[in-house]
């Protein structure tokens, strides 16, 4: 009935105004961005938001070209929308895949960096205040399953934010089911993404498989007591957030200078990694200093002076009762050219072969026969990729270092071995499967790095 629809409409749209006044994410007179994929979570919000914000806002629609006519489909829905209703629209189309190869990023990961910067582009060039992204209830939910597998801690557990920087999420407030009911009451049109339904992606089979197991096994009201617990942990870790603060009041002596003596014997390798984390350090460092300072306490002679620790760009160095940080200074690998008469590289026939392959890490045995000299040598980069001896499928070395448990200090001096664009040498680790010795070799070389 007309009535009834009106009033929800109504409802709505008062719960919406309502949780951005509460929450303070937006001032009567900002203007807002808002992204469109559309999905019916965005273009729902931007249903909302062109009554509760006339003239103050736009939208924004980014073509990743990842699902052909799919991708068209979708830009030309949000098109048609924002022309009836006279909606200023942004919209840019990317080529994900080839910026996902060439970033060693996943196309996901791609994906979202891409979007994001293109949105923080579009304010600073046109005067935006808030960028509003659609993310519901269930969203954070969600999110919360996937940081626990992660294993992210408290932080990680805390679902999705309603506000970071530019970023606001007004919608999240409601539920999907909220969200898709209110897009049929009232002709919100809306494209469904066809990977939403596969089971590929964790947080599909979360949303199709594990989360609704849970709710028919609560009775229904799992949803209601994620949000219940979402708002506690938000809590928890705002007040936590307040104590690490005053923590760093109280235990850094300079900038780059932590006084030990500060610190909590009791949770210490907490209080060391909340002091730590924002240079970049991990856990397992702070647990590592904390267990020497455990054990230099205890009597039992471990020396704590002159201890050194490294994160990507920064040092961690023990002082007496002092941690003094200093940032890391990399000395940039030496690229060389190897050509194919230099006396690193040993020309041999499948006879000259020995019997066993089995090398010291500075030397690697490859055959020639595809390999283009000279062989250029430099330090990795994100996105290179091989595939080690012994695999089938191609493996980012960023990741092999992180399996091989390679400590940050060695990664920064990796070298890689290239023949045109392609590794044949992870040096001093492992070759590529496709340049291994064959029998059907017609030439083989031994290098030495």
């Amino acid at each position: 009935m007309p009535g009834t629809s009106n009033h929800k409409l109504f409802l709505m749209l008062e719960r919406l105004q309502t949780y951005i006044d509460r929450r303070h994410l937006a001032d009567p007179t900002d203007r807002i961005l808002i992204g469109v994929s559309g999905g019916v979570d965005s273009m729902t919000l931007l249903d909302l938001l062109r009554q509760a914000c006339p003239g103050r806002i736009a939208a924004a629609h980014v073509n990743f070209g990842l699902r052909g006519a799919e991708s068209d489909g979708d830009q030309q829905l949000v098109e048609a929308y924002c022309e009836e209703h006279a909606i200023p629209l942004h919209t840019v189309r990317f080529d994900t895949e080839t910026e996902a190869r060439t970033s060693g990023e996943s196309i996901q990961m791609a994906a979202r960096r891409l979007r994001y910067e293109w949105f923080e582009t579009l304010c600073d060039s046109h005067g935006y205040d808030r960028i509003a992204i659609a993310h519901h209830a269930d969203d954070s939910a969600e999110t919360f399953f996937i940081n626990l597998l992660r294993g992210t801690g408290l932080r990680g557990l805390t679902g999705i934010a309603d506000r970071r920087g530019r970023i606001i999420r007004p919608l999240l407030f409601a539920r999907r089911d909220e969200v898709t009911a209110y897009a049929a009451a009232h002709g919100v049109p809306y494209r469904e993404d066809s990977t939403n339904a596969t089971l590929k992606y964790l947080r599909n089979r979360l949303r199709h498989d594990i989360l609704p197991r849970l709710d028919s096994a609560s009775n229904n009201r799992f949803a209601r007591t994620m949000e219940e617990n979402l708002v506690r942990l938000q809590a928890t870790q705002a007040f936590i957030d307040l104590q690490v603060e005053r923590l760093r009041e109280r235990a850094f002596a300079g900038p780059e200078e932590i006084d030990l003596d500060a610190l909590d014997a009791t949770c210490i390798g907490f209080e060391l990694y909340e002091l730590l984390r924002p240079f970049g350090f991990v856990p397992e460092t702070a647990e590592e200093i904390a267990d020497l300072l455990r054990r230099a306490d205890d009597g039992s002679g471990t020396t704590l002076s002159g201890k050194r620790f490294e994160a990507e760009k920064w040092t961690a160095r023990i002082d007496r009762r002092r941690i003094l940080l200093a940032p890391r200074v990399v000395e940039p690998f030496r690229e060389e050219r190897i050509e194919a008469d230099d006396p690193r590289v040993e020309w041999l026939s499948l006879d000259e072969l020995p019997d066993s392959l089995a090398t010291p890490p500075e030397t690697a045995y490859l055959t020639a026969d595809a390999l283009k000299f000279p062989l250029h040598l430099r330090g990795w980069r994100e996105g290179d990729w091989f595939i080690p001896l012994g695999m089938a499928g191609q493996k980012k070395v960023s990741d092999f270092l992180i399996d091989a448990k390679v400590p940050v200090a060695e990664k920064a001096r990796q070298g890689v071995l290239l023949s045109g664009e392609t590794i044949v040498w992870l040096v001093g680790r492992r070759i590529d499967d496709r340049y291994k010795v064959r029998q059907d070799g017609r030439r083989f070389v031994r290098i030495t790095l």
